[in-house]
């Protein structure tokens, strides 16, 4: 027979850190949309209110990891960034986005999910926690999370762009080898193109900081050779990253091992068409 299944439960983030440090092998869980089963030993933070609210200040907004997708969208469209609205209202139906949480979409070991790519554009950074300190990282480097620490806000700027593309690739309802989400953002002034962001993440994860700064300057609306030369080393820069990136995997044991993960060349196609179309909504 299987060894039963154990689920533990903490009411705050002290009580995080005390079942971590008393139990091994225990796996964080939420709302478990995701879960095809529950792992062998779970710890459910769904109920701790601290980890739960939405702030909106001025500048940035401020969200909990146990916030639910449907209390993201309840805010309201005007107050925050277009591509995160539009990334979270495409993500499952009601049901599946009242117990869906925004780190359980972006904290899967195996796949990049919906809301990967807004958040990785929207330069957010991470307050993550351990027992007894506190830091801020990007969110680029959340795979460096160490196993003695959790995320306890995510905080995304409001910053306004003046062309703000989100895309969903892949069916609506599953996820495939083939699902993915783009985001491209952009601000222009006097003429010129003064910032840019594109992001991509499914199997693999890319932003080229590199990239984006090599057309910043460029006179608008861009040329056809301008639109052709920079497709071209975003491909170059998007196939080397695909070559590079690897996911964690774990087994039945808990041994956790990666694995190299190309996108398809389906993927890799729509990436390419979305970077291009993306660039002559630019005038």
């Amino acid at each position: 027979m299987s060894e039963p299944k154990q689920i533990v439960y903490a009411k705050n983030v002290s009580e995080i850190f005390y079942q971590l440090k008393n139990v091994s092998g225990l796996q964080i869980v939420g709302g478990c949309t995701q879960l095809k089963k529950l792992p062998q030993k779970s710890l459910s933070i769904s109920n701790i209110k601290e980890l739960n609210f939405i702030v909106k200040h001025e500048r940035k907004l401020d969200l909990g990891p146990a916030a639910t997708l449907s209390e993201i969208l309840s805010l309201g469209q005007q107050k925050m960034p277009a591509v995160l609205y539009d990334a979270v209202k495409s993500i499952g139906n009601s049901n599946i986005r009242n117990m869906a949480t925004i780190a359980g979409n972006i904290c899967s070991k195996t796949y990049r999910h919906t809301l990967f790519a807004p958040l990785l554009a929207l330069d957010t950074k991470l307050e993550i926690k351990s027992e007894t300190e506190t830091k801020y990282i990007p969110f680029s480097k959340i795979d460096s999370i160490g196993e003695k620490w959790i995320i306890t806000k995510i905080q995304i700027p409001l910053d306004e762009w003046e062309v703000a593309v989100f895309r969903r690739l892949g069916p609506k309802q599953a996820i495939t080898a083939n699902s993915a989400s783009f985001v491209f953002l952009a601000n222009s002034q006097k003429g010129q193109l003064a910032n840019l962001k594109i992001a991509f993440a499914g199997p693999v994860s890319f932003r080229s900081i590199e990239l984006e700064n090599s057309l910043l300057g460029a006179y608008l609306p861009l040329s056809k050779e301008t639109i052709k030369e920079f497709t071209k080393l975003a491909m170059e820069k998007f196939d080397l990253c695909s070559l590079n990136s690897a996911v964690q995997f774990q087994n039945s044991k808990g041994e956790t091992s990666r694995q190299n993960i190309n996108a398809s060349p389906v993927l890799r196609s729509q990436f390419l068409n979305l970077v291009k179309f993306s660039l002559e909504q630019l005038t």
